[in-house]
C-alpha cells in the first residue's frame, strides 16, 4: 500500500484489508463524485459501520443500503438543494481524525498539527487497505480544509433533544508536495471522527469540529501576541466551544464566576498564593459559547491574514474541486452506454460476518512521546474525539468483611417450625369411558379402486 508523502504509518500495526459492503453502513457522512482521466465520472457514498469504520461505497449501490442510510441521504440531498462536488485526482485518500495534537513550543504561525487516525485507499484501487499513523499538516490547511469543506457539510435531521442543526464536517488535505497535488494524487480527504459509543441517530460531528478550531485559533492568536502578528488576530475575541467547561476551568484556577464575570477569590497565604495572585488577573470576562458553524467563520477570517496564505500546495488543491450544480473540472473520456438497457436484476444481500472490535488507540502514545523533548516543560494541547471516562468502581461484595471473623460466627438463627405434610386428597371416582365410535365404512365409490 502506497503512503501520502506526509502521512506516517504505525510500525507496529499492519495494515488491514477493506472491503467495502453498502449493507454495513450505519451512518452517512459525506458525498461527492469523483473524476478520474479516461475512466469518467463516479458518485460515492461516504460513511461510518457499526464500529465506527469508514466505509466507500459506490453510488450506483445506494439501493443495498440500509433504509435508515438511504434516508439520510434524501434529506441531505433535498435540505442542501445541490448536486454532490466534484473532486478531479488520480488517488484519493480517506483519513478518520481521532486525535489532534498542537505543539505548544512553535516558532512560526503556520506550524504544524499532527492528526492521528486510520487511512483508507487508495482510491480507486482494487486492493484498499487501512492502516493507523500520523498525518502531518499545517494550522493553515487545517484551517482551510474545514473552511471549504463547510459548504458541502452533510445535513442530518433534525433531532428532538438538539435544536440547532446537526453536521458532519471533512476536509480536504495535502498529503503530499505541490507538484505531486497539481497531479492529482496524494489527496487526503479527512473526517473527525465521532466515537461509536456517542452516534445516537447521526454521526455529527459538530462539536469536535468546534474544538479543533478553537484550539488552531487560539495558538494563532497566541502567536500573534507574542511577535506582533496581524492586529485581526490579536484583537479577535474568541468564544469557547462550551461554556460549560470554561467556566469549570476557571473555577479550578480560583475564580468565582457571577453572570458573564470571573473574580479572582482572595489567595491563600504563603509564597504559591501571593505568586499564583500575581499571575492571574483579578477579574475576566467569562467566553460566549459558538457552534461550529461560527468557529468556520472566525477561521475563514483567520486565513484573510495569515501570512504566506494560501501557498502553493493550497493553491494547487482548491484548483481541483468544483462546487455542486457545476462543470467538471476536467473533461475525461467518459464510455458510452448503450441505447438499449437491459434490465438488472438486484442480487440478495448474503449474511456478513459480525463486525471487528474497534481497533485500541495506544499506539497513538508512541508518536505523543516522539513529540515530546527531554525536559520539556510545555505540553501539546491535544484534541480528542474520545472523551476520557473514569473507570467505574468496583461493585461492593455481599460477604461480611474478613475482621469480623474475629468475634466468630454468629449463632444460628432458630429453625422456623415445618409446616405440616397436606392431607392428599381422596382418590376421584374413575369414570366410565365412553365406547369407541365403530369405524366407519368406505364409501362405494373408493371399493372400485381396491381391485
Amino acid at each position: 500500500m502506497s503512503h501520502p508523502r506526509y502521512f506516517v504509518p504505525h510500525a507496529a500495526t499492519p495494515a488491514e484489508p477493506v472491503r467495502p459492503d453498502a449493507s454495513a453502513l450505519v451512518n452517512v457522512v459525506d458525498t461527492f463524485r469523483l473524476e478520474v482521466r479516461y475512466l469518467g465520472e463516479q458518485e460515492w457514498i461516504i460513511g461510518l459501520d457499526a464500529v465506527g469504520q469508514l466505509l466507500a461505497v459506490p453510488g450506483r449501490d445506494r439501493a443495498q443500503l440500509p433504509a435508515s442510510a438511504q434516508a439520510q441521504l434524501a434529506h441531505h440531498e433535498v435540505t442542501s438543494g445541490r448536486s454532490p462536488r466534484r473532486i478531479a485526482a488520480h488517488e484519493l485518500f480517506f483519513f478518520t481524525v481521532e486525535l489532534v495534537e498542537h505543539p505548544e513550543e512553535a516558532e512560526g504561525a503556520n506550524d504544524p498539527v499532527y492528526l492521528y487516525g486510520n487511512l483508507i485507499g487508495p482510491w480507486p484501487g482494487e486492493e484498499l487497505k487501512r492502516v493507523p499513523g500520523q498525518l502531518t499538516v499545517s494550522r493553515g490547511a487545517v484551517l482551510a480544509g474545514l473552511v471549504h469543506g463547510a459548504a458541502d457539510a452533510f445535513i442530518y435531521a433534525p433531532d428532538a433533544e438538539i435544536k440547532t442543526l446537526q453536521r458532519s464536517y471533512h476536509g480536504l488535505l495535502p498529503g503530499d508536495r505541490p507538484e505531486v497535488i497539481a497531479e492529482g494524487r496524494g489527496l487526503v480527504l479527512a473526517y473527525p471522527a465521532v466515537p461509536e459509543e456517542l452516534q445516537t441517530r447521526s454521526a455529527a460531528n459538530d462539536r469536535l469540529v468546534a474544538d479543533i478550531l478553537y484550539a488552531v485559533l487560539t495558538q494563532l492568536q497566541e502567536n500573534a501576541r507574542e511577535h506582533s502578528g496581524p492586529e485581526l488576530l490579536r484583537l479577535m475575541e474568541l468564544p469557547v466551544p462550551s461554556r460549560i467547561q470554561a467556566i469549570a476551568d476557571l473555577e479550578t484556577r480560583g475564580y468565582e464566576v457571577n453572570g458573564d464575570v470571573a473574580i479572582l477569590r482572595k489567595p491563600r497565604g504563603g509564597l504559591v498564593g501571593k505568586l499564583a495572585g500575581l499571575l492571574s488577573a483579578e477579574k475576566v470576562k467569562v467566553p460566549q459559547e459558538a457552534t461550529a458553524a461560527e468557529f468556520v467563520e472566525l477561521a475563514r477570517r483567520a486565513l484573510g491574514v495569515l501570512p504566506g496564505w494560501p501557498n502553493d500546495a493550497e493553491s494547487a488543491l482548491r484548483a481541483l474541486i468544483r462546487p455542486g450544480n457545476s462543470a467538471p473540472v476536467r473533461t475525461g473520456i467518459v464510455p458510452s452506454l448503450p441505447l438499449t438497457s437491459t434490465p438488472v436484476v438486484q442480487k440478495s444481500i448474503p449474511p456478513r460476518p459480525p463486525p471487528a472490535p474497534a481497533r485500541p488507540n495506544d499506539w497513538m502514545k508512541d508518536f505523543l512521546d516522539a513529540h515530546t523533548p527531554p525536559g520539556g516543560t510545555k505540553k501539546a494541547k491535544i484534541s480528542r474525539s474520545r472523551p476520557n471516562i473514569p473507570a467505574l468502581p468496583p461493585k461492593k461484595s455481599n460477604q461480611p468483611p474478613e475482621w469480623l471473623a474475629d468475634f466468630g460466627s454468629a449463632p444460628a438463627a432458630p429453625a422456623a417450625p415445618t409446616a405440616s405434610a397436606p392431607k392428599k386428597a381422596p382418590p376421584r371416582e374413575k369414570k366410565a369411558k365412553a365406547p369407541e365410535p365403530e369405524p366407519q365404512q368406505k364409501p362405494d365409490w373408493m371399493k372400485d379402486f381396491d381391485s
